[in-house]
């Protein structure tokens, strides 16, 4: 009982690590190449003065938990919550391989985008008028990784430049953006469709940093389980990965087609 609570504080990944004894307990540290992945809610202060605190906790619990589940789904190692914002990293403890990694943070982050999309329906059952925009980043660098702290007190976590600037790319994205730095794009560029924004300068880099727009996968590098289509009076969103009861949704389904038909 005691191992499943503790459980909860730790990413899947790292929790499995201590207590199969393949990560010791003590201060020490790896350099790694690694893909860090930031987000964060775009005005999210603002909204938070206007819920009252149990509406906002069921909020950003829900919101916490569907980008979570999706970040385990893939691979990814939740490194912290910072209010809203999300730290996310691929490569350790365990790794697919730098380029396998890399597809893995960037498909992650696509399938937030669309998770989003039903979060928002959920979002103005709160009486929220404001929109929920996410601004994400995403970069792929060489980081120090493992555990930092005192003797009594670890965090297992990254730090180093590429870290800061993952931040600082989340930072400069749009709302409902995912932009990537030019060293992830050159390892992800033949599966995933991208798009040439500009450069911005990162305080300590010697010359400006390329970013880039993610947009899609690229079709036919993957095999496509999902519809996603909507327009004036009508909306589907298909994940079969997701679908726990099927006779229900092709219930629905029919029920749809039959008010279509009439």
């Amino acid at each position: 009982m005691i191992l499943t609570k503790l459980s909860k504080y730790f990413s899947p990944q790292v929790y499995s690590s201590i207590f199969t004894g393949k990560l010791d307990v003590n201060i020490s540290t790896n350099r790694k190449n690694l893909t860090v992945f930031f987000s964060d809610i775009k005005g999210f202060t603002m909204i938070t003065e206007k819920l009252e605190p149990e509406k906002l906790t069921e909020f950003i619990t829900h919101y916490l938990t569907e980008m979570t589940d999706i970040a385990i789904s893939c691979g990814g190692t939740v490194d912290k919550y910072i209010g809203d914002a999300i730290m996310i990293f691929f490569g350790d403890p365990i790794t697919k391989g730098l380029r396998e990694d890399a597809i893995s943070c960037v498909t992650m982050a696509l399938k937030m985008q669309e998770k989003l999309r039903l979060i928002r329906k959920k979002w103005k059952s709160f009486g929220i008028t404001e929109v929920l925009d996410v601004r994400m980043g995403i970069h792929t660098d060489i980081c120090t990784v493992g555990n930092f702290g005192s003797k009594d007190r670890l965090d297992y976590t990254v730090l180093g430049n590429g870290v800061n600037l993952a931040s600082r790319l989340e930072n400069s994205a749009k709302p409902n953006e995912i932009l990537i730095s030019q060293n992830t794009y050159n390892i992800i560029r033949k599966d995933i469709n991208c798009k040439y924004v500009n450069e911005i300068k990162i305080k300590g880099k010697s010359h400006p940093i390329k970013t880039f727009q993610v947009q899609d996968m690229i079709l036919n590098k993957v095999e496509k389980d999902t519809i996603d289509y909507e327009t004036d009076g009508f909306s589907l969103i298909l994940d079969k990965d997701q679908i726990k009861n099927k006779k229900e949704i092709i219930g629905y389904l029919k029920k749809s087609l039959d008010h279509l038909k009439h």
